[in-house]
């Protein structure tokens, strides 16, 4: 996955988490999910994947709209995305070094 996935897929992210109502954040999040489904075979390791797939997103769609605990889900995207972003750079210098 190159730097410029990773960007297109955080600012997807952080757009789905600002938005004002559940209605804006729908076909951001189709697009989210879509750009993650293409990027699945530049994302090698499955549990790092699984952790955009099954935490980010989810987390990033909780964020939306007026929702209570707001700042909690993004805290939780924050921490999740943090793994993954390592992950994907771990992953990329392994391939450069090669």
């Amino acid at each position: 996955m190159n730097e410029k996935d990773l960007t297109e897929l955080k600012d997807l992210v952080d757009s789905v988490m600002n938005t004002s109502t559940k209605k804006e954040a729908k076909p951001l999040l189709i697009h989210l999910e879509s750009l993650a489904s293409k990027l699945e075979s530049d994302i090698s390791d499955p549990s790092l994947f699984n952790k955009l797939t099954c935490e980010v997103i989810p987390y990033a769609k909780s964020a939306t709209g007026q929702v209570q605990d707001k700042e909690h889900w993004k805290a939780c995207v924050e921490r999740a995305w943090y793994t993954f972003e390592n992950g994907v750079n771990h992953l990329n210098e392994r391939k450069q070094n090669k």
